[in-house]
C-alpha cells in the first residue's frame, strides 16, 4: 500500500480528483451552463450526422412506396415530356433556319429587283452520283429545267432535271456545267500625272484601271477532286493573277451577270494552244452546302449560248 501510494498511478489519480472536484465547486458557484455547453459541443456534431442520415433513408426509401404501375406511370409521363421537348428543339431549329433563309431572300431582292428567288433545302444526296444533289423544291414551286441555283456566297450550280416536288442540281464541280464568266483585274493604264502647276511630270506616276477578262467555267475530274474550276479561254496578254475575283457574265441567259463565282488561285498556259486558263477556288462548298435559293426568273434569262458568244469579245477594257 505504501508502494502504491508512491508510484505514478497514485499521483495521476489525485490529480483527476482535484480536478473534479474543482470543477464541481466551479459549476456549484456557476450553474451548470458550463458543464451544458460542454456536452453540447460533443453532442450537437453527432446529432447533425445522425438527421442526415435519417432524411437520405427516408428520401431513399419513399420510392419503395409506389407500385409497378404507378412507377410505369410516371416513367411514360417523362418519356412523353421528353419527346415534346425534342420536337419544340426540332421546330425551333427548323424556324431558325427559315428566318435565316428569308432574311437572305429579302437581301436578294433589295440587290436584284428582276430576281425571282425560290429558297430551297437539300434532301439527298446520291454518293453514286458525284457533284449532284437533290432540293425540296420543284415545278410545283416554278422552278424550271436550267434555273441558276446559289446562295448568299455565290453560284452553286444549275437544275439539271426537275419534278413536282424536287429537283435535281448539277453543281460547279461536274463536268457538265459551263459558266459564261469575267475576271475582273486591277492593271496600270500607263497614263502620267501632271503636278499641281500644270507642268511636265517629274515622276511617273499612273492610275489603276479595271480589266475584265471573259471566258467560260468548267471543270475536270483531277480540278473537281481538288475542289477547284478552270476559267478557260483567256487571252494570251491577260492581266489575270492569284487573287482575283470571277463573276457572271450574264450572256448566254443561263445566269444573271455579277454573281459570284470564286477567286482565282493560279493562271496557266493551256495545252494545246496560245490561250490561258485559271484555276478558280469556288467561294460555296457544293459538297456541303445545305440550303440554296433557285432563281427562277431574271432579266435576260433565256439567250442562247453559242449565239451570245459568237458575238462576244475575248477582252474589254473599263
Amino acid at each position: 500500500m505504501r508502494d502504491f501510494m508512491h508510484g505514478t498511478s497514485a499521483k495521476v489519480l489525485l490529480a483527476v480528483v482535484f480536478v473534479m472536484l474543482a470543477l464541481m465547486l466551479f459549476t456549484a458557484t456557476q450553474g451548470g451552463s458550463v458543464v451544458a455547453n460542454a456536452l453540447g459541443l460533443v453532442a450537437t456534431p453527432m446529432q447533425r450526422v445522425s438527421t442526415i442520415i435519417t432524411n437520405n433513408a427516408a428520401v431513399a426509401a419513399e420510392p419503395l412506396t409506389y407500385s409497378k404501375e404507378e412507377l410505369l406511370e410516371e416513367n411514360a409521363a417523362l418519356k412523353k415530356e421528353i419527346e415534346e421537348l425534342q420536337a419544340k428543339l426540332v421546330n425551333y431549329d427548323q424556324y431558325r433556319i427559315e428566318n435565316a433563309q428569308l432574311r437572305k431572300y429579302l437581301e436578294l431582292k433589295d440587290e436584284n429587283r428582276d430576281f425571282k428567288p425560290v429558297p430551297a433545302a437539300v434532301i439527298g444526296r446520291d454518293p453514286n452520283v458525284l457533284y449532284k444533289f437533290t432540293i425540296d423544291k420543284g415545278t410545283n414551286d416554278g422552278i424550271s429545267k436550267n434555273d441558276p441555283v446559289i446562295t448568299d456566297a455565290g453560284v452553286v450550280g444549275f437544275i439539271s432535271a426537275v419534278n413536282a416536288n424536287y429537283s435535281q442540281v448539277t453543281t460547279l464541280l461536274s463536268p457538265d456545267t459551263k459558266i459564261a464568266a469575267l475576271v475582273t483585274t486591277e492593271e496600270e493604264s500607263g497614263t502620267p500625272v501632271k503636278d499641281s502647276v500644270g507642268a511636265l511630270p517629274s515622276i511617273d506616276e499612273t492610275e489603276p484601271t479595271l480589266r475584265r477578262d471573259s471566258g467560260v467555267v468548267s471543270t475536270d475530274i483531277k480540278l473537281a477532286e481538288e475542289g477547284l474550276v478552270k476559267l478557260g479561254y483567256l487571252a494570251a496578254d491577260t492581266p489575270a493573277k492569284a487573287g482575283d475575283i470571277v463573276t457572271t457574265s450574264g450572256l448566254g441567259g443561263v445566269y444573271p451577270s455579277g454573281l459570284a463565282i470564286g477567286e482565282v488561285v493560279s493562271v496557266q498556259n493551256e495545252e494545246y494552244d496560245v490561250s490561258l486558263y485559271a484555276e478558280v477556288r469556288p467561294f460555296v462548298d457544293v459538297n456541303s452546302v445545305r440550303d440554296v435559293m433557285v432563281i427562277t426568273e431574271f432579266e435576260g434569262q433565256g439567250q442562247a449560248l453559242d449565239e451570245a458568244f459568237g458575238t462576244s469579245s475575248a477582252s474589254e477594257g473599263q
